[in-house]
């Protein structure tokens, strides 16, 4: 076995441990759910357990939240801005609060 067939996929283990732990759910609406999300290019299987993990963790969660929980790709892709970015957004809002007060009428 090679470092590229971990995690192997065992979505229907996932499910079983779903309706395991999570009776009040529909089998068949959790199925959908994880079959739309194992479509997507950017939903690895590490990342589905996790989701679906945190999903049955939380006793207020339905399948569908599952849906809503992962991002947009684009927002995955979005550098972070640079350092100074934020500098000059502390200096500016330093200088909002404390304005100088320089008079015309020396």
């Amino acid at each position: 076995m090679t470092d590229t067939e971990v995690p192997r996929p065992a979505t229907g283990q996932l499910l079983a441990l779903a309706a395991a732990a999570r009776p009040d759910w529909s089998p068949g609406q959790l199925q959908d759910v994880v079959g739309q999300l194992r479509c997507r290019e950017d939903m690895s299987f590490g990342r589905l357990v996790v989701a679906v993990a945190q999903l049955i963790a939380d006793p207020k969660a339905e399948p569908p939240d599952l849906l809503a929980a992962i991002p947009e790709a684009w927002r995955q892709r979005r550098r972070p801005q640079a350092p100074e970015t934020a500098h000059r957004g502390a200096a500016a809002a330093r200088a909002a609060l404390h304005p100088t007060t320089e008079s015309d009428c020396s």
